[in-house]
């Protein structure tokens, strides 16, 4: 795992010299310290000497107005995960805290852009295959919301890395008109709406005949 750093600077909107303290991190893969600029003399850097230890040590200074401060923010992770971690900072006149996130590994589930049945008749049910797969980096739950109008052969599970799963979306129109939604998809809190659409019509139903003449026959039986 390589280390990561961030600069975090600290600025005096105030009138008058402030001074600021970072509560050292008690957890071991956050590692704060003061940033020291590069351009020192060598007398200038034996005369701060023990100032340099005394800031390493409280994290405290103080800050002219309108003058900024900046610490280095080391990050050694031991996972591919989440991290969070909340950084207390002290001033003389109140305490806030400067939040950490650092995040690890993503499940990303390949679906497709848009979902059309086309056009179908009323009332008729109209079946669609769609595949899911895991592309990401870790395992993840999945969820699917489906609109009225349609439904879906399985509405939740779980794909391990690299995993796919066949999904049967459904569209059953009652009305002659435009079904226009989208599908709500939920995952590692994630989500993604997808457009779904299809347009049912009404079908000209008749009989290639106008009338039909059957044969004379006896009762209790019958004729083709």
């Amino acid at each position: 795992m390589q280390v990561k750093e961030c600069i975090l600077k600290l600025r005096n909107k105030d009138k008058v010299a402030r001074s600021v303290k970072i509560v050292p991190p008690d957890s071991k893969l956050f590692q704060v310290m003061p940033c020291k600029k590069s351009s020192m003399t060598k007398s200038t850097k034996k005369s701060i000497a023990d100032e340099d230890k005394s800031d390493i040590d409280n994290m405290s200074q103080r800050v002219a107005p309108g003058m900024e401060v900046s610490f280095i923010v080391k990050f050694s992770p031991e996972a591919k995960s989440d991290y969070s971690y909340d950084l207390n900072v002290l001033t003389e006149r109140e305490k806030f805290i400067v939040p950490i996130r650092a995040v690890g590994c993503r499940a990303m589930i390949d679906f497709p852009d848009v979902l059309d049945f086309g056009q179908v008749p009323v009332k008729h049910n109209t079946e669609k295959p769609v595949m899911i797969r895991n592309v990401g980096e870790k395992t993840t739950k999945w969820k699917i919301k489906v609109p009225q109008g349609f439904k879906l052969s399985k509405n939740e599970g779980i794909l391990q890395v690299g995993e796919s799963e066949q999904l049967i979306f459904e569209f059953i129109p009652q009305e002659s008109r435009i079904y226009k939604d989208e599908v709500i998809l939920s995952y590692d809190n994630l989500e993604a709406n997808i457009p779904i659409k299809g347009e049912s019509h009404n079908d000209n139903v008749y009989l290639s005949k106008s009338h039909i003449h059957m044969d004379p026959t006896s009762i209790t039986l019958y004729s083709h």
